[in-house]
């Protein structure tokens, strides 16, 4: 029998887990008057706390009632700023309210000493109004203070011992970021996957890490509030079934077994109802000789929720499936079919069939047990009554710091725990009753609950992971919504993940939203079959039925997915395209055609990395009958002369037309005619030996889109696309230009921070593409970069601490080398020192002092430094604080000197 009670206290954080929507929307430059009621009405959002929670799908209904272009922008950024504050800094409320109540406990505490040094009673109005005060600032629950057969003098000397566990774990604090957390807490368990079976023992075996930690990953005040609950087994297997359960999936799943929460109930397998207690006293004594009480205080101190389209596959979890999808290539063969169903259980037992979207919940349990043992099965009721009257006064006890003498040490479910027995003789009931303590969480150290619960606000390194939520999302939605473009075939993979899932559980599956995708690409592959016999013959009407298959299946997925991905990546089809534009060269009557193949490869071409012949298709459908094959642009004022009149042509026509058809064409070409004639230029500046500039213009470009390694516009323009292309174009041309007359390596610094940072968009360029434009300018900068330049990028951190990067190349631009050399003094010192450090601490066994001094001092540079400071004797063992700080002090005059 296992039966719960509970006890619900108020959430923490309450009151700090909201920011102002409207500050942020104002923050990001939108109307909070026309905002607000939109996202209220097409989304429900109310608050910022709402919009951790908001998806892809969402955005896009958002960006659906953007009025310009630029809203659309700063929705993003709207998103991304509601992931601004980790829950690092969330946590200071928790430990500044923890100490705060520790001043409201002394306080009250000195309070009692002065009524108790007047001779004051307990009994007395005064003592009780400020025990009652005391005991609402330490949190002891009403039913666990002092009984009034304690003196005062003892009561307030047990609460001093508490308060001074308490100060002192609360002043040792370390944290993690919130990223490390979710990655280490309980062994990575909120990474790991789930195989949702209906047998209990399937869903709480240990399963390897399915998913990778969100890029945008932080955390949240905790959504759940702190309870206290009591829990009875009457055999140790439901008891051990409970704690499995506690410690794999969390309190809710357990909360809400007699539901069936995720389809399954506890109740199988745990002796859960009361009726049967009748017929389980006719069996015999054996069976009913075991009673356990629990009780335990759940303290969620964080959370976290994962939206679906940021779920990403760990490494190994996403190698396994392009193994298991090569399989689903390779020939049919006689043990093609066994290898596979082998692979797919594999993969499940492995990794789980399921991962967790949450709302996790981080923080820690504290356990008290009460257990008895070889009674008879008509004393259950009594050896219930005396668990139940030793458990409360241990409670008791632990929270009054009167505890039960602890004897002895149990392991109770992998936690630390301390047991004590006592023996208590009821009526005619001669039993031991074995009492113990359990932490999931918080320090393993503590001494009692209350510096246990201390520990645990100060430290975030303590957490468990204590409740996983009720969300699951399947392996094969979890590859539509985040790694289509990992495989050849999503649709493929996904259905026979889907399919061996069900084979092997038994249950039934389907992917969310997949059984209309998995028909659509069918579909395709049946028609794209068809397309393989199409001999060209009547171009405009051929085109044209590929022009509605294109319109019908992107209007049932909504999106072009399909059309990318499995069209446009078909080898036949490809052949028909180029085969039609070969077929319209020799023909005069060809300009409908044209229009037929824009709207079927642009812009969707740019998205097929194996189209070989995109390059020539795309330009002969923007070619006019009357312009030349070929552009040459060699003066920089012919480009501007371009982005200029093609701008103007736009405006113009935007002012007369209203049909979005018609402006989508417009700038379908605009885009071709700026992209032909950026390509001409940039590739004359690389003939005349210009590739610093020739970069300069494409990292620009790159701001609107612009794909530096493919040389194509990802994106149609418009007009605030190529007034940004004019302005930063211009501006950024003349000042390079300058620069290179004054000075090499300011100039060289100026292309190098506009690559870094050149954007039309709201939000920042991410660092992964930061990396890649680094790399490309020192790749292909066509000179020795400067030594000035060499030297900032070759400080520690340089190539991910963006922010530091970009103010010393703004100190570069401006002429201010000097600046940048002392941090760049200090920043070798440092790093020799880590780097010391690390050797040293790496080191457990002694070696030779003068060996060991040469193998750690590398850089000669330093050795000099600390030769001409007179340290050479102290390093590295015997360096004291004074000694660095000479260190820097040189340094800085040095600095000064120059």
């Amino acid at each position: 029998m296992d039966t719960a009670e509970s006890t619900l206290d108020k959430p923490l954080l309450q009151g700090n887990r909201r920011q102002d929507l409207q500050d942020m929307l104002r923050e990001v430059g939108l109307s909070a008057d026309y905002w607000l009621p939109k996202m209220q009405e097409h989304l429900g959002v109310t608050c910022a706390q709402a919009l951790q929670h908001l998806e892809e799908k969402d955005l896009h209904k958002l960006k659906s009632q953007a009025q310009y272009l630029w809203e659309k922008r700063a929705l993003d950024k709207l998103l991304n700023l509601s992931y601004s504050k980790g829950f690092s800094e969330l946590q200071e409320p928790q430990v500044e309210m923890a100490k705060k109540n520790q001043k409201k406990a002394e306080k009250a505490l000195q309070e009692l000493r002065h009524l108790l040094s007047e001779g004051r009673q307990r009994q007395e109005k005064a003592v009780k109004e400020k025990e009652a005060e005391l005991r609402q600032a330490m949190e002891i629950p009403k039913e666990y203070w002092p009984d009034p057969e304690k003196s005062l003098r003892e009561v307030m000397e047990n609460i001093q011992g508490q308060l001074n566990l308490m100060e002192g774990t609360l002043s040792h604090r370390q944290n993690l970021t919130d990223r490390d957390l979710v990655r280490w807490a309980s062994g990575g368990l909120a990474l790991q996957g789930i195989l949702k079976t209906s047998h209990q023992r399937g869903l709480i075996e240990k399963r390897e890490e399915i998913l990778s930690v969100p890029k945008e990953f932080l955390l949240f005040g905790p959504e759940q509030g702190t309870r206290m609950e009591t829990r009875e087994f009457t055999s140790s297997q439901s008891e051990s079934t409970f704690t499995q359960m506690i410690e794999k999936l969390g309190f809710s799943v357990t909360a809400s077994a007699k539901g069936g929460g995720w389809g399954f109930s506890l109740e199988a397998g745990m002796d859960h109802n009361k009726h049967s207690e009748s017929s389980e006293a006719q069996q015999s004594h054996s069976e009913h000789s075991y009673f356990s009480s629990t009780k335990f205080s759940y303290v969620p101190l964080a959370s976290c929720h994962f939206p679906i389209d940021q779920l990403q596959f760990s490494n190994a979890a996403l190698q396994e499936l392009k193994c298991i999808e090569d399989l689903l290539g390779q020939p049919a063969g006689p043990d093609r079919l066994t290898c596979l169903k082998h692979r797919a259980e594999a993969f499940f037992h492995r990794f789980g069939s399921h991962a967790n979207q949450g709302p996790l919940h981080l923080g820690g349990i504290y356990w008290w047990k009460a257990i008895s043992q070889g009674f008879q099965s008509e004393q259950l009721a009594e050896v219930k009554q005396q668990a139940a009257e030793a458990l409360d006064g241990y409670i008791r006890g632990s929270y009054r710091g009167f505890g039960v003498t602890v004897a002895g040490g149990v392991e109770v479910s992998a936690s630390h725990a301390k047991t004590a027995t006592q023996s208590t003789t009821f009526q005619n009931l001669q039993t031991k009753v074995q009492l113990s303590v359990a932490q999931t969480g918080g320090p393993p150290e503590a001494n009692g609950f209350f510096q246990w619960k201390a520990g645990l606000v100060a430290s975030n390194q303590t957490w468990c992971v204590i409740d996983r939520g009720l969300e699951l999302v399947p392996v094969w939605d979890i590859i539509f919504s985040s790694h289509r473009n990992d495989f050849k075939d999503p649709l493929q993979v996904a259905n026979f993940l889907k399919d061996s899932y069900t084979a092997l559980t038994g249950l039934p599956a389907q992917i969310k939203g997949g059984e209309e995708l998995l028909s659509v690409g069918m579909v395709a592959r049946d028609f794209l079959e068809d397309v393989k016999s199409w001999e060209v013959s009547d171009p405009e009407e051929q085109l044209q039925k590929l022009i509605d298959f294109m319109q019908i299946v992107s209007q049932k997925t909504k999106s072009y997915d399909t059309w990318v991905n499995i069209c446009l990546t078909d080898w036949g089809l490809q052949n028909f395209l180029v085969n039609t534009v070969n077929f319209c060269r020799m023909s005069s009557t060809h300009k409908f055609v044209k229009s037929q193949l824009r709207s079927l490869l642009d812009p969707h071409i740019y998205k097929v990395e194996n189209f070989p012949q995109t390059h020539s298709i795309m330009q002969w459908i923007f070619q006019s009958d009357t312009e030349q094959e070929h552009i040459n642009i060699s003066q920089f004022s012919e480009l501007i002369k371009i982005l200029q009149g093609t701008k103007n042509g736009l405006m113009e026509l935007k002012a007369k037309f209203e049909s979005a058809e018609i402006v989508e064409e417009a700038q379908r070409k605009a885009t071709y005619e700026v992209s032909l004639s950026l390509g001409s230029f940039l590739n004359y500046l690389l003939e005349t030996q210009q590739p610093d500039t020739q970069l300069l213009l494409r990292f620009i470009a790159a701001g609107v889109g612009y794909h530096v390694i493919k040389n194509t516009f990802q994106y149609l323009l418009g007009c605030d696309e190529l007034d940004f292309l004019l302005n930063e174009m211009q501006t950024a041309q003349d000042k390079y230009q300058e620069l290179k007359n004054i000075c090499t390596y300011r100039a060289q610094a100026f292309l190098v921070l506009t690559g870094l940072t050149a954007t039309a968009g709201v939000t920042d360029i991410s660092p992964e593409e930061k990396t890649e434009r680094l790399a490309l300018i020192k790749e292909h900068m066509g000179q020795p970069l400067s030594k000035e330049v060499a030297h900032v990028l070759s400080k520690p951190g340089a190539d991910h601490d963006w922010e530091n990067l970009e103010t010393d190349l703004g100190l570069l631009i401006d002429g201010n080398y000097e600046e940048t050399t002392s941090l760049l003094q200090m920043d070798e010192v440092r790093k020799n020192l880590q780097n010391i450090f690390h050797k040293t601490k790496q080191s457990l066994e002694p070696h030779d002092h003068e060996n060991n001094r040469c193998e750690v001092i590398e850089d000669m540079a330093f050795l000099k430094l600390l030769q001409r400071l007179d340290l050479e004797q102290y390093y590295p063992k015997k360096m004291s604080r004074d000694k660095f700080h000479l260190i820097h002090k040189t340094s800085v005059y040095n600095t000064a000197q120059l």
